[in-house]
């Protein structure tokens, strides 16, 4: 019992952590111009992959998978747009 919920908050802490990871890209992006190095070949196949790991944790109901894969596709979705619309500007 004590080992089963160890590696849940494991996976937990992994993650959210995992999710804290592109906060920093995506603040830069929303706050500057720089866009140029960001590859939206990238960003579209980690949508993709977010997006289906989003369904397979929904299915079967693994949380990590749903929060990490969750906030990885949301920060892509907004880096993206940005992405977008300041080329569309230019």
């Amino acid at each position: 019992m004590i080992y089963d919920e160890t590696i849940n908050i494991i996976g937990l802490i992994g993650s959210i952590l995992v999710g804290i990871c592109f906060l920093p890209q995506t603040y830069k992006t929303i706050n500057s111009d720089e866009i140029k190095d960001i590859s939206l070949s990238f960003m579209i196949l980690n949508m993709i992959a977010a997006s289906l790991m989003c369904v397979y944790g929904g299915y079967y109901i693994i949380l990590p998978i749903i929060i990490a894969n969750g906030s990885v596709l949301i920060n892509c979705i907004i880096i993206t747009y940005c992405v977008c619309k300041r080329k569309q500007l230019n």
